[in-house]
């Protein structure tokens, strides 16, 4: 990958003179931060970020015989120190401590690429905002960095250097959501038993947005199984804003690019839904090359990484049930035949809202602008889409981008925080009246399109 540069713009969040939050909500156009206790931003660092911690540390603790027998006796020591180290970062949240500049990889004696990127950005909020603390800075940057300070636990070790976490966790969703998984895999099949048809495409991406409520940073790392996830036709009502159609328009029209790509969000049943979409409109003749885009770190607990991707692709072709295991052979050749190749970024989990892309990764926004449409997934895409910021939910999408339009997008997400544009007038204040939560629980879902391209040089 490119080199990335460093030359970002700082973002002044709020006038946080003062060691104390406002007991406010969010005002409108301006960053979402903890600064103000009405917020979910608030209720995430005061309360969900210190549970996310104590249950990693706990789940090391509980496994940490498998972990000392996988990895190896040294793994003792160092696994007391990362516990040790997340359980003094704990504190650092709690107590509102300033961000902590990242450190070098002491192994290597250089520092991955990504370090100076984050140093540089704490330190320019610290110059604009006085002090850049876990409640005064950017909920983005405060939540991004809980991973990225996770993630320099493990990878400034020897033996834990490349241990993810969160893959227990992410297992276990994927085996807790099998009876879904199979009766999507049903559906899957069937599917491509025949050409492709507009009602069926959107039923696919129905489905493949529902498959979005399957998040374990929103559930603190436990996980369920929703059966409502496969009904669409009651769904239908939660969804906000529905431009299906127009993403069905587009994927059937000619086009000088035959890419689509895909952004991953979460593992387990989100991405097997992801990959039925992906299968669709390949064995549909709608692109002849999907691009897969997964984390390069463990993140916010469920994100996909290239290591559950194969993972799942094994447990497919091992599967008793005969459409899974046809399922995963179908996808082992799309990724032989380079009909679905894998992507992965350190762009993703920076702290920065896409804005930045085109200064900071210009290879990659050129890459994306390559596809004739990106599908965006999940919540945390959403927020880094419009710029975490508390738009009038009534802001058209646009206008909400800000000019990140590399192509024809397409934002599929359940509403999982209080950000969100392009929805009628009168549904927010509708909904907030019947429960002032409504953006924090995921029930809501939005399937969004944006047609505007911005090239760069």
């Amino acid at each position: 990958m490119a080199a990335m540069s460093t030359d970002v713009i700082a973002t002044k969040t709020c006038d946080c003179n003062t060691n104390r939050s406002l007991d406010i909500t969010t005002p409108r156009n301006v960053h979402l931060s903890a600064f103000y206790k009405r917020s979910f931003a608030y209720y995430t660092v005061k309360l969900r970020m210190p549970v996310i911690l104590t249950n990693l540390i706990d789940n090391l603790v509980r496994n940490k015989k498998q972990i000392i027998e996988r990895f190896g006796e040294g793994t003792q020591e160092e696994l007391k120190q990362i516990i040790g180290e997340i359980s003094q970062f704990k504190y650092e949240v709690q107590t509102n401590k300033p961000l902590k500049l990242l450190i070098e990889d002491k192994l290597l004696g250089t520092s991955p690429p990504d370090v100076k990127i984050y140093n540089e950005y704490i330190q320019k909020q610290e110059t604009l905002e006085g002090h850049a603390t876990h409640f005064h800075t950017i909920w983005l940057l405060t939540e991004c960095y809980m991973y990225r300070r996770i993630w320099q636990s493990f990878q400034t070790k020897y033996c834990l250097k490349n241990f993810d976490p969160f893959e227990n966790q992410k297992q276990q969703s994927f085996a807790s959501s099998l009876p879904l998984i199979e009766k999507m895999g049903e559906y899957l099949i069937r599917l491509l038993d025949h050409e492709a048809e507009k009602t069926e495409f959107i039923q696919l991406l129905k489905l493949n947005l529902w498959g979005n409520k399957c998040d374990l940073s929103l559930s603190l790392g436990k996980v369920g199984d929703d059966n409502s996830l496969f009904d669409t036709e009651v769904m239908n009502p939660f969804i906000l804003c529905d431009e299906s159609e127009k993403i069905w328009n587009l994927m059937i029209s000619e086009s000088s690019s035959e890419i689509i790509d895909i952004v991953f969000d979460n593992a387990g049943y989100e991405v097997f839904t992801d990959l039925c979409l992906a299968d669709y409109i390949i064995t549909c003749k709608m692109a002849k090359l999907v691009r897969l885009y997964v984390k390069a770190i463990p993140w916010f607990i469920s994100d996909v990484m290239k290591h559950d991707f194969f993972w799942m692709l094994d447990q497919l072709k091992n599967s008793s049930n005969e459409n899974l295991k046809k399922i995963g052979h179908r996808w082992a050749d799309h990724i032989s035949n380079k009909k679905w190749t894998i992507h992965i970024s350190d762009f993703w989990t920076l702290p920065f809202d896409y804005t930045h892309m085109p200064k900071v990764d210009p290879d990659l926004y050129k890459q994306l602008a390559q596809a004739k449409a990106v599908f965006f997934k999940g919540d945390l895409n959403y927020r880094k889409l419009f710029g975490e910021l508390n738009w009038d939910p009534t802001t058209p999408v646009d206008q909400g981008l800000q000019n990140f339009n590399p192509t024809n997008l397409c934002i599929m997400r359940t509403i999982k925080a209080d950000i969100v544009c392009g929805i009628r007038k009168g549904i927010a204040e509708e909904l907030s009246a019947k429960d002032e939560k409504w953006m924090e629980k995921g029930e809501y879902g939005l399937i969004q399109f944006s047609n505007k391209i911005v090239s760069i040089d």
